[in-house]
């Protein structure tokens, strides 16, 4: 896998998964409950209305959980006030279109933050990516991206990467992805698994992120701790698991299966390592 791919990754999701973690809690915490009426209009409404406010008591009294999304964009950006940073590396092959069999390091630094409320009006993100680290700092890019909410669980996205770019990324053009994600949960009789899906369109998404593509994903969140995903372009699927630390709050690690099953000849491993911190300004 090139740089430029690598970086590609990068900017278009940093591996922290910090933009739908926050998101996805943001969306929660705004009053998840709904009235009963003393007189219903219908009894099937009022049932569905009993159903969904016993759902977000039960809700109240579990863990928090929230799903996650590696491998491919999404349509939220990061709650306004909150900064991102992550680390991460990619075991690569020599060559993009696999001639070699021979892995090597790759990685990039991502720093970032969230402006604006998506569901009033639009939230922005704006992150820096260093892709360039032998040595540090000689290649990199700033992206721009923007969300709207269109209901209370779906908001639509746009993303620009590389709006400012230097050394190898500065030969690329800007990257477009729009993506639409509608959060859900899933419900058991003591339980319930919040999954978020993810559709969307990008101008660098397939043949090694030069030519345009449909990208598609979904994550759930197992437990306060683990969250898995799938996502594909197309023409190959990954495969990730993000972790979270029950006593290091706003830490996160992500492992990515790029190419999980080889179909393109990219396979490659991506971790990262990731702290979020809500309401710094």
């Amino acid at each position: 896998m090139s740089v430029a791919a690598t970086a590609q990754e990068s900017q278009d999701n940093p591996s922290l998964g910090p933009a739908e973690i926050t998101t996805d809690v943001q969306v929660r915490g705004a009053d998840p409950t709904f009235p009963v009426e003393a007189e219903p209009r219908d009894a099937q409404v009022a049932g569905d209305e009993f159903v969904d406010s016993l759902q977000a008591m039960t809700k109240l009294v579990l863990p928090p959980r929230s799903p996650v999304l590696l491998g491919i964009g999404s349509g939220v950006v990061a709650p306004h006030g909150t900064v991102f940073a992550s680390v991460s590396g990619t075991t690569r092959r020599d060559s993009p279109d696999g001639a070699s069999d021979d892995l090597n390091l790759d990685g990039s630094v991502a720093l970032g933050f969230g402006l604006g409320d998506a569901t009033e009006t639009v939230g922005a993100q704006v992150t820096t990516v260093v892709s360039g680290l032998e040595p540090f700092g000689d290649s990199g890019s700033v992206n721009l991206k923007f969300s709207r909410a269109l209901g209370p669980s779906t908001f639509a996205g746009i993303s620009f990467g590389n709006v400012l770019s230097w050394g190898a990324e500065d030969d690329e053009g800007v990257r477009t992805t729009v993506a639409v994600t509608h959060f859900q949960d899933i419900w058991t009789e003591t339980n319930y698994y919040p999954v978020m899906f993810t559709a969307g369109y990008g101008t660098n998404v397939t043949d090694g992120g030069t030519e345009e593509g449909v990208i598609l994903g979904a994550g759930v969140g197992l437990n306060e701790y683990i969250g898995v995903s799938a996502s594909t372009n197309t023409e190959y699927v990954n495969l990730g698991i993000g972790l979270k630390s029950p006593n290091l709050e706003g830490w996160n690690m992500s492992f990515t299966a790029v190419d999980a099953f080889d179909q393109d000849d990219r396979q490659a491993l991506q971790v990262a390592v990731s702290y979020s911190l809500s309401n710094a300004f």
